[in-house]
Parts: structure tokens; C-alpha cells; sequence
């Protein structure tokens, strides 16, 4: 069989982008071209791709199959100019990575710093967002690996690598839990909290953490900024349940404390690197994802058990 994969790129393009309409915006065609690509395409092929009349593309399981078949190529596609980048010694190209605003912090920015010296040629983006919008990113290829919380299992994303990091109720050290060991889902519950938006894996857990002891969680302030919720902390106005490694420079001054949280879901949340599966990385980006492993997780891992 011939397949043609210009025009499994323009099934690609209206698979992501929702509609033959918006793929032909960002092809900058008409989109009776987009059409009647896909239309030859199916006749090539000699079977639907997508369910016809339908406003938004939604594909059948051939049209699933072509799309793995465009992906693995595109993917093949990078590690064959990875390869090449490393035998010319030319190190020219681009890197997109998504990371948990957890992890901003002088132990990602001197990886990054490392990483970008030994390969100046590179183009580096890195999207700060949540583990849920990161999944996403992973699927479509928009990004190559993603570092993250516990994310929902699926199929298409397996974890690279992964370690355990508890959540901690994270307050002010002159509130008047600050000094215990630890404390229960029924106290931290009673206290005003800020939290991070339902959107994300750390604010999912602590609802399920709340919902298996009978309890209903409703934060004083939301915000899916992690420096807000410290700042709400600092300030006292709230406590915040965070990976302590997300505040690691206000505990170590003494400005904040970290309290351990009777839950058991709560003591065993994994940070991973994610990416998508069977995603072949060049040799620049098995580097960085590396570099990553060695530098990034181990610092967050050392600031979670101070």
C-alpha cells in the first residue's frame, strides 16, 4: 500500500486542531483543500478516517492508526537529525520540554544552565504548567517530556523515571500547629487553606485524601501559583499543602514550616518524567532528560526530607 504522508499531515493537522476549518487557518489554506486531502487519502487507503458529517473531527480506528503511523515517523524523523546533529558535531535544533512550577528553582535553572552550554546551537522552550495540561502536551507532540506530580494513567504516556515526594501542610512557624510532627486530615481540613486549582494533580489528591476521611475540602484562596500560596502562608492567612522542595529557600530561612499529613495518599505521590510512549529521544534530548534526573529530582527529593 502507498501512503501518502503529505496528506496524512493535513488528517494530522485537523485531528489536533479540532476541525478541518482551524487547519486550514493554520495551513493558511481553504478548507475545502484540507477536505479533499483527507478525502484522496481515505481513497488511497480504501477505508473512512473520520466519522463524516460531524462538525469537529473525531477519528474511526483506521484514522487512529494512520495518525500512530504519521507520529512514529515524525518521531523517527527527530532522532535521525539527532543523530546526524551528533555526527556533523553541528548541535543545532530545538528541545520543548514542560515542567510543574514546583520546580522552578537554582537546581532547574543550573541544569538548564549546563545543558544550554554543552549545546549553544540548541533552541531550548520550556512551558511551566500543570501535570494535567502536560499529558495533553505529551499526546500531541508538542512538547518531548514533561516533568510532573502523579499523573492520571494512560495508555500512550509512560514515566522515564519517577520518585516519591510527600505533600506537606506547609504554614507560617508562628501558627500553632507549626511545631507538631504532624497532623490530620480533620485538622488540616479545619484550617483556612489556599490551594492550588482543581486542574492539578496536588489539588486532586488532597480532595481524594479529604473525600476517603469524610471531609469536604474548600480552600479561602485558589490560585495556580505556588509563590501566591506561599505567600499566603507566610503571611499567615492560610496554610498551603505543597512538596516542600516548592518552598525550600522559605524553610530553610525559618520563615515557613512543613508539617507531615496523616494520609496515606498524601505520603506516596511520585514525581515523574514523563513522555510519550515509544517516543526515541536524540542524543541531546537523553542528555537533558539525564541531566534532569541527576540534578533536578535528587535536590527536590534531598529539600523534602529537611
Amino acid at each position: 500500500m502507498k501512503v501518502n504522508d503529505h496528506r496524512i499531515h493535513f488528517l494530522y493537522e485537523a485531528w489536533r486542531s479540532g476541525s478541518m476549518r482551524a487547519a486550514a487557518d493554520l495551513l493558511e489554506i481553504a478548507p475545502s483543500s484540507v477536505s479533499r486531502q483527507i478525502a484522496q487519502l481515505e481513497t488511497e487507503i480504501g477505508t473512512p478516517l473520520i466519522e463524516h458529517g460531524r462538525r469537529e473531527i473525531s477519528l474511526t480506528d483506521a484514522g487512529h492508526a494512520v495518525i500512530d503511523y504519521y507520529r512514529a515517523r515524525q518521531t523517527g524523523l527527530e532522532l535521525l537529525e539527532g543523530q546526524l546533529l551528533e555526527i556533523s558535531t553541528a548541535r543545532t535544533g530545538h528541545v520543548e520540554i514542560a515542567i510543574g512550577e514546583g520546580f522552578l528553582g537554582p537546581a532547574l535553572y543550573d541544569t538548564l544552565d549546563h545543558f544550554m552550554d554543552d549545546y549553544s546551537g540548541i533552541n531550548l522552550t520550556v512551558s511551566v504548567t500543570d501535570t494535567t495540561s502536560m499529558m495533553r502536551l505529551l499526546l500531541e507532540d508538542e512538547v518531548h517530556f514533561g516533568v510532573g506530580f502523579h499523573p492520571v494513567s494512560h495508555p500512550q504516556i509512560v514515566s522515564r523515571y519517577r520518585a516519591t515526594v510527600p505533600l506537606m501542610a506547609i504554614m507560617n512557624t508562628e501558627h500553632s500547629l507549626a511545631q507538631r510532627r504532624s497532623m490530620t486530615m480533620e485538622e488540616l481540613c479545619a484550617e483556612p487553606l489556599a490551594l492550588m486549582g482543581s486542574n492539578f494533580r496536588i489539588r486532586q489528591m488532597i480532595d481524594e485524601a479529604a473525600i476517603n476521611n469524610g471531609l469536604l475540602i474548600s480552600p479561602v484562596v485558589t490560585s495556580n501559583s505556588i509563590a501566591l500560596l506561599a505567600r499566603m502562608a507566610l503571611a499567615d492567612r492560610a496554610i498551603t499543602v505543597l512538596p516542600a522542595f516548592s518552598v525550600s529557600a522559605e524553610l530553610a530561612s525559618g520563615q515557613l514550616s512543613a508539617v507531615s499529613i496523616q494520609a496515606p495518599q498524601l505520603q506516596s505521590v511520585y514525581v515523574h518524567l514523563l513522555a510519550r510512549r515509544n517516543r526515541r529521544f536524540p542524543a541531546h534530548l537523553s542528555e537533558l532528560a539525564d541531566q534532569i534526573r541527576k540534578r533536578l529530582l535528587p535536590s527536590a527529593l534531598s529539600s523534602s526530607n529537611e
